[in-house]
C-alpha cells in the first residue's frame, strides 16, 4: 500500500501500522523502519500517528477505530469551539499569534525529535519458553535459531549497511549472511555478557548457560573479544574450533573438534550423544524444560548415554532414555526423578 498520501488519523486506523505500533514483529518493523528511511520527511506524520494510536488502544486496549479516532479529533475540534472568545487590541492579537506559532512549532519539533530518539533506541526481543525453539529470519537475510529458555536482542533500526549486532542470553545456532558495503565485508557482532563474537558470514553455535560461554564454529571466521580486557588481542577460531569462557576462572579454553554437528544437533529436535553421562544429560533437561532432575543414588548420575535422543516433546525423550538405560524414570509436576530397575 502507498501510505505517502496518508494524513495521520487515517495512519492510525490502518491495520498494518498499528500493529507495528501495538505489537511489532520483524516484517512490520522491517517495513516501517525501510519506509521510513525512504521518506524521512514523512517522521512527523508517522509520530503524531503513533500518538493517536497509543492514545486510542488506552481507552479501548484494541486496535484503534475510524469512529475512535474520528472522535478524538471531534473532541479536539469542540474544545477549540467551546473556547471563550476575547476582545484583544490588534497589536496584541498579532503577538499572541506569534507566541502560539512559536509554541505549535516547539511542540511539533519535540514531537519529532522524541519519534526520531523513539525509532533509533527501540528494540525488538525474542524469547523462547521452556521446551520451545524459534526460528528467526533477521532483515539482512541471517537465519537465527533460538533454542529454550532464550532471548535475543536487537535494535529496532536495524541497518544491513553498518554494523549488524544482537544481543544473546542462552542458546542459538547463527547462520550469517555475507554483506558488502563499498566493496568492505559488513561485521554482524553477537553479544553476551562475557564476550563479542565478530563474523563476516559464517555458522556458528553461542551458549551461555551454566556460568560461561561456549562457542562453537562449523564453517567460516569469528574472532572473539573478552569483555573488559581490551589489551587482549582478538582470538581467531577456524572451523571446527570450540572456546569455552569461564567467569569463575575468567580464562578461554580451546579445543579443536573433528566433527560440530552434536554441538547443534538441538536445531534438528535432537540430541547426539557420544559418551555423555546421565548427569549431563539431566543438567540438558533442566536447563530447555526448566525441570529439577533428582536421582535415587549417586551411581546413576554416571551412566553412559550414546545415541540420538528426540527433543520433540519430553514425554518421547524421557521413553528414549528409558529403553536404552536400566532406570525408570517418573515425572512430577516440576520434577523428575530418576531410579534404577531392580
Amino acid at each position: 500500500m502507498n501510505y505517502l498520501s496518508h494524513e495521520p488519523e487515517e495512519l492510525a486506523t490502518d491495520t498494518f501500522f498499528c500493529r507495528w505500533v501495538l505489537q511489532p514483529d520483524t516484517e512490520t518493523e522491517t517495513f516501517w523502519q525501510d519506509w521510513l528511511q525512504t521518506y524521512p520527511h514523512k517522521a512527523r506524520e508517522i509520530s503524531l500517528a503513533r500518538q493517536l494510536v497509543l492514545l486510542a488502544a488506552e481507552d479501548n486496549d484494541a486496535d484503534p477505530s475510524e469512529q475512535t479516532i474520528g472522535r478524538m479529533w471531534t473532541n479536539i475540534q469542540q474544545n477549540r469551539q467551546e473556547a471563550a472568545p476575547e476582545v484583544v487590541h490588534p497589536a496584541t492579537r498579532q503577538r499572541f499569534f506569534r507566541i502560539q506559532w512559536v509554541a505549535a512549532a516547539v511542540v511539533i519539533l519535540c514531537l519529532s525529535i522524541g519519534g526520531y530518539l523513539f525509532y533509533q533506541n527501540r528494540t525488538i526481543t525474542h524469547t523462547t519458553a521452556y521446551g520451545e525453539s524459534q526460528r528467526l529470519q533477521l532483515p539482512d537475510g541471517s537465519v537465527v535459531i533460538l533454542n529454550a529458555h532464550s532471548e535475543l536482542r536487537m535494535a529496532a533500526n536495524w541497518n544491513r549497511t553498518a554494523t549488524r549486532e544482537v544481543w544473546l542470553t542462552g542458546e542459538a545456532f547463527f547462520n550469517v549472511s555475507k554483506q558488502r558495503q563499498h566493496g568492505q565485508p559488513v561485521k554482524f557482532l553477537v553479544h553476551t555478557d562475557d564476550l563479542d563474537v565478530e563474523v563476516k558470514g559464517t555458522q556458528f553455535n553461542v551458549n551461555t548457560r551454566k556460568e560461561q560461554t561456549k562457542v562453537v564454529l562449523s564453517e567460516g571466521h569469528v574472532s572473539l573479544q573478552l569483555k573488559g580486557n581490551a589489551n587482549q588481542k582478538p582470538l581467531h577460531l577456524k572451523p571446527g574450533d570450540a572456546v569455552a569462557f569461564s567467569k569463575e576462572r575468567r580464562q578461554l579454553a580451546v579445543q579443536h573438534l573433528a566433527d560440530t554437528s552434536p554441538i547443534h544437533s538441538w536445531t534438528d529436535n535432537r540430541w547426539m550423544l557420544n559418551d555423555a553421562t546421565l548427569q549431563e544429560v539431566a543438567s540438558l533437561i533442566e536447563e530447555n524444560y526448566g525441570l529439577k532432575v533428582k536421582f535415587q543414588t549417586d551411581s546413576l548420575t554416571q551412566l553412559s548415554v550414546n545415541g540420538v535422543i528426540p527433543t520433540d516433546n519430553l514425554k518421547d525423550l524421557l521413553g528414549t532414555l528409558e529403553s536404552i538405560l536400566d532406570v525408570h524414570i517418573d515425572r512430577k509436576s516440576d520434577r523428575i526423578i530418576i531410579t534404577a530397575i531392580p
